[in-house]
């Protein structure tokens, strides 16, 4: 699945309150992870979709951390 050119964002750009989903693989995640950030492996993404739509602010942004970024 590719979504166009996305804005990269640093750690040190993140607020404390900024919305953070991983979309890495289980072992990805296992390795290590950021607290409080929302797992759904891109493999499930389809199907788990409905968590990410609950979980996320309505107007607020979705950062999304992935394995390969772009």
């Amino acid at each position: 699945m590719h979504f166009g050119s996305l804005p990269s964002v640093g750690v040190g750009e993140l607020k404390a309150d900024d919305f953070l989903l991983d979309v890495r693989e289980d072992d990805e995640w296992q390795a290590g992870h950021i607290e409080g950030a929302l797992h759904i492996p891109m493999s499930d993404f389809v199907a788990r979709y409905g968590e990410l739509t609950e979980a996320a602010p309505q107007d607020g942004t979705v950062n999304v951390i992935c394995r390969s970024g772009g």
